[in-house]
Protein backbone atom coordinates (compact mmCIF):
# COMPACT_ATOMS: atom_id res chain seq x y z
CA UNK A 1 0.00 0.00 0.00
CA UNK A 2 1.40 3.33 -0.88
CA UNK A 3 2.97 5.48 1.96
CA UNK A 4 0.19 8.39 2.92
CA UNK A 5 0.95 11.81 1.95
CA UNK A 6 0.00 14.73 4.04
CA UNK A 7 0.34 17.40 0.80
CA UNK A 8 -1.85 20.26 0.58
CA UNK A 9 -1.94 22.10 -2.78
CA UNK A 10 -2.23 25.45 -2.63
CA UNK A 11 -5.23 26.87 -4.07
CA UNK A 12 -4.34 29.96 -6.53
CA UNK A 13 -5.67 33.15 -6.04
CA UNK A 14 -7.38 34.73 -8.76
CA UNK A 15 -7.97 38.45 -9.57
CA UNK A 16 -11.21 39.82 -10.80
CA UNK A 17 -10.38 38.51 -14.11
CA UNK A 18 -10.14 35.01 -13.26
CA UNK A 19 -6.53 35.32 -13.53
CA UNK A 20 -3.57 34.21 -10.96
CA UNK A 21 -2.48 37.49 -8.73
CA UNK A 22 1.17 36.47 -8.59
CA UNK A 23 1.31 36.08 -12.21
CA UNK A 24 -0.17 39.19 -12.77
CA UNK A 25 1.90 41.11 -10.62
CA UNK A 26 4.98 40.20 -11.85
CA UNK A 27 3.36 40.46 -15.58
CA UNK A 28 2.68 44.16 -14.32
CA UNK A 29 6.16 44.70 -13.36
CA UNK A 30 7.22 43.57 -16.67
CA UNK A 31 4.38 45.63 -18.69
CA UNK A 32 5.54 48.64 -16.28
CA UNK A 33 9.43 48.06 -17.88
CA UNK A 34 7.83 47.89 -21.29
CA UNK A 35 6.01 50.95 -20.59
CA UNK A 36 9.12 52.71 -19.29
CA UNK A 37 10.96 51.65 -22.75
CA UNK A 38 7.83 52.94 -24.60
CA UNK A 39 8.22 56.48 -23.11
CA UNK A 40 11.74 56.82 -23.64
CA UNK A 41 11.84 55.58 -27.04
CA UNK A 42 8.61 58.18 -27.41
CA UNK A 43 10.92 61.35 -26.05
CA UNK A 44 13.61 59.84 -28.54
CA UNK A 45 11.30 59.76 -31.88
CA UNK A 46 9.88 63.29 -31.02
CA UNK A 47 13.21 64.63 -30.32
CA UNK A 48 14.35 63.47 -34.25
CA UNK A 49 10.74 64.60 -35.47
CA UNK A 50 11.67 68.38 -34.15
CA UNK A 51 15.46 68.24 -34.94
CA UNK A 52 15.93 66.13 -37.67
CA UNK A 53 17.75 68.23 -40.90
CA UNK A 54 18.82 67.07 -44.36
CA UNK A 55 17.93 66.13 -48.09
CA UNK A 56 15.32 63.76 -46.13
CA UNK A 57 13.90 66.65 -43.64
CA UNK A 58 10.38 66.54 -45.11
CA UNK A 59 10.10 62.12 -45.51
CA UNK A 60 11.83 61.44 -42.09
CA UNK A 61 9.65 64.66 -40.60
CA UNK A 62 6.28 63.35 -41.67
CA UNK A 63 7.48 59.14 -40.43
CA UNK A 64 8.80 60.45 -36.93
CA UNK A 65 5.64 62.02 -36.54
CA UNK A 66 3.50 58.80 -37.68
CA UNK A 67 5.76 56.56 -35.36
CA UNK A 68 5.27 58.70 -32.43
CA UNK A 69 1.32 58.70 -32.46
CA UNK A 70 2.15 55.10 -32.88
CA UNK A 71 4.06 55.04 -30.01
CA UNK A 72 1.38 57.27 -27.96
CA UNK A 73 -1.23 55.22 -28.81
CA UNK A 74 0.37 51.91 -27.58
CA UNK A 75 1.74 53.82 -24.33
CA UNK A 76 -2.06 54.80 -23.22
CA UNK A 77 -3.23 50.91 -24.25
CA UNK A 78 0.11 49.38 -21.75
CA UNK A 79 -1.11 51.80 -19.02
CA UNK A 80 -4.30 50.93 -19.12
CA UNK A 81 -3.67 47.19 -19.49
CA UNK A 82 -1.68 47.65 -16.20
CA UNK A 83 -4.49 49.04 -14.96
CA UNK A 84 -7.07 46.26 -16.11
CA UNK A 85 -5.03 43.57 -14.65
CA UNK A 86 -5.18 45.60 -10.97
CA UNK A 87 -1.80 47.46 -10.71
CA UNK A 88 -0.41 51.22 -11.11
CA UNK A 89 1.28 52.00 -14.53
CA UNK A 90 4.86 54.02 -13.40
CA UNK A 91 4.03 57.83 -14.56
CA UNK A 92 7.51 60.02 -13.59
CA UNK A 93 9.78 60.20 -15.59
CA UNK A 94 12.34 59.60 -13.27
CA UNK A 95 10.96 56.19 -12.91
CA UNK A 96 10.86 55.77 -16.71
CA UNK A 97 14.55 56.08 -16.36
CA UNK A 98 15.11 53.90 -13.83
CA UNK A 99 13.36 50.80 -15.39
CA UNK A 100 14.39 51.34 -18.76
CA UNK A 101 17.39 50.06 -20.60
CA UNK A 102 16.95 52.46 -23.80
CA UNK A 103 19.54 55.63 -23.38
CA UNK A 104 18.18 59.04 -23.81
CA UNK A 105 18.97 60.24 -27.47
CA UNK A 106 19.92 63.91 -27.71
CA UNK A 107 21.42 66.51 -30.29
CA UNK A 108 21.38 63.99 -33.40
CA UNK A 109 20.11 65.93 -36.39
CA UNK A 110 21.10 63.68 -39.20
CA UNK A 111 18.57 61.87 -40.58
CA UNK A 112 20.12 58.86 -41.30
CA UNK A 113 21.86 58.53 -38.06
CA UNK A 114 18.33 59.25 -36.55
CA UNK A 115 16.72 56.54 -38.29
CA UNK A 116 19.88 53.95 -37.03
CA UNK A 117 18.49 54.81 -33.57
CA UNK A 118 14.82 54.28 -34.58
CA UNK A 119 16.05 50.96 -35.71
CA UNK A 120 17.90 50.24 -32.49
CA UNK A 121 15.02 50.97 -30.67
CA UNK A 122 12.19 48.97 -32.48
CA UNK A 123 14.33 45.95 -32.52
CA UNK A 124 14.43 46.07 -29.00
CA UNK A 125 11.25 46.81 -28.10
CA UNK A 126 10.10 44.28 -30.64
CA UNK A 127 12.39 41.44 -28.63
CA UNK A 128 11.00 42.68 -25.47
CA UNK A 129 7.67 42.65 -26.11
CA UNK A 130 7.71 39.14 -27.63
CA UNK A 131 9.17 38.26 -24.16
CA UNK A 132 6.11 40.10 -21.97
CA UNK A 133 3.75 38.15 -24.82
CA UNK A 134 5.07 34.68 -23.85
CA UNK A 135 4.85 35.68 -19.96
CA UNK A 136 1.17 36.81 -20.42
CA UNK A 137 0.60 33.33 -22.24
CA UNK A 138 1.72 31.31 -19.69
CA UNK A 139 -0.46 33.12 -17.32
CA UNK A 140 -3.01 32.44 -19.95
CA UNK A 141 -3.77 36.40 -20.04
CA UNK A 142 -4.74 36.24 -23.89
CA UNK A 143 -5.87 40.32 -23.73
CA UNK A 144 -2.18 41.35 -22.80
CA UNK A 145 -0.77 38.50 -25.04
CA UNK A 146 -3.20 40.07 -28.42
CA UNK A 147 -2.04 43.55 -27.58
CA UNK A 148 1.62 42.65 -27.20
CA UNK A 149 1.16 40.66 -30.43
CA UNK A 150 -0.67 43.39 -32.30
CA UNK A 151 2.10 45.78 -31.45
CA UNK A 152 5.19 43.47 -32.70
CA UNK A 153 3.06 43.41 -36.08
CA UNK A 154 3.43 47.09 -36.48
CA UNK A 155 6.83 47.85 -35.42
CA UNK A 156 8.21 44.60 -37.20
CA UNK A 157 6.31 46.47 -40.46
CA UNK A 158 7.95 50.08 -39.46
CA UNK A 159 11.60 47.69 -38.67
CA UNK A 160 11.56 46.72 -41.56
CA UNK A 161 10.49 50.26 -43.95
CA UNK A 162 13.56 51.99 -41.44
CA UNK A 163 15.64 49.24 -42.59
CA UNK A 164 14.86 49.47 -46.04
CA UNK A 165 14.80 53.66 -46.15
CA UNK A 166 18.96 53.45 -44.64
CA UNK A 167 19.88 50.66 -47.26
Amino acid sequence: MPAKTNSIEKATLKNHLGLDIESMKELSESLNKLLSDYHVFYQNVRGFHWNVSGSDFFDLHEKFEELYKQINKNIDELAERILTIGYRPLHSFSDFLENTDHKEIKNVRDGKQCVVHVIDELGMLIAAQREVAASAEEAEDIATTDMLTSFVVDMEKRLWMFTMFNK
